[in-house]
């Protein structure tokens, strides 16, 4: 081809060259936005899990700190503990820590009222359990809410406020039975590996 005609515009072998290239680069544009969006997702599923675990963290802290020493009374008129705490959960409406706290000042109804709480991992899931009514009839059985999921193991001890050993149930003895622990730590391990420890101390 004569130098005027290539001046006129391009040859075919160099539109295919061309063509080439732009598909390289649009193929590298493509993949490099797709990893970045595809990062961002992650951040933001990170960043939305782990201020989930923190709501728990704090839901559970406040829960606690209103805690009171009121005793009740069982499905079969037992007495039982206002502090309560095993490490296995025997059934349905167990939970592996029960406990009496102060009602919600700002609620109406029972919710004003001093409660019947607990916390259990059920099915992956660590859930907040409420009793209608600090002693329980024959047909009262709590409302479970589910407040962390993901979560592979919930573990919690508890300290002796005369001698302060760390326990996993309470009340450790019968000198134990109308007190409360003086704190508690909780460990949460993740499905996906990471353990979490907390520690409240209750004054």
């Amino acid at each position: 081809m004569s130098s005027s005609a290539r001046q006129n515009g391009f040859t075919l072998v160099e539109l295919l060259v061309a063509l080439v290239i732009f598909s390289i680069l649009t193929s590298l544009s493509y993949r490099a936005l797709n990893s970045l969006i595809q990062t961002r997702e992650r951040m933001q599923a990170e960043s939305n899990r782990w201020h989930e675990v923190m709501i728990f963290f704090n839901r559970f802290d406040q829960d606690i700190r209103q805690r009171v020493n009121r005793s009740v009374r069982d499905t079969d008129n037992r007495p039982q503990a206002a502090w309560l705490a095993k490490p296995v959960i025997a059934g349905p409406d167990d939970a592996q820590l029960i406990f009496s706290r102060l009602g919600s000042p700002d609620q109406n109804g029972t919710l004003m009222d001093t409660q019947r709480l607990g916390y259990r991992l059920r099915d992956n899931n660590i859930e907040q359990l409420i009793w209608p009514s600090l002693d329980a009839g024959e047909t009262s059985r709590p409302a479970a809410y589910p407040v962390l999921s993901h979560v592979r193991r919930l573990s919690l001890k508890y300290m002796v406020r005369k001698d302060h050993l760390w326990v996993d149930r309470w009340p450790v003895d019968e000198t134990t039975d109308n007190a409360l622990p003086a704190a508690v730590v909780m460990q949460v391990t993740l499905e996906t590996g990471e353990v979490l420890n907390r520690t409240y101390t209750l004054p």
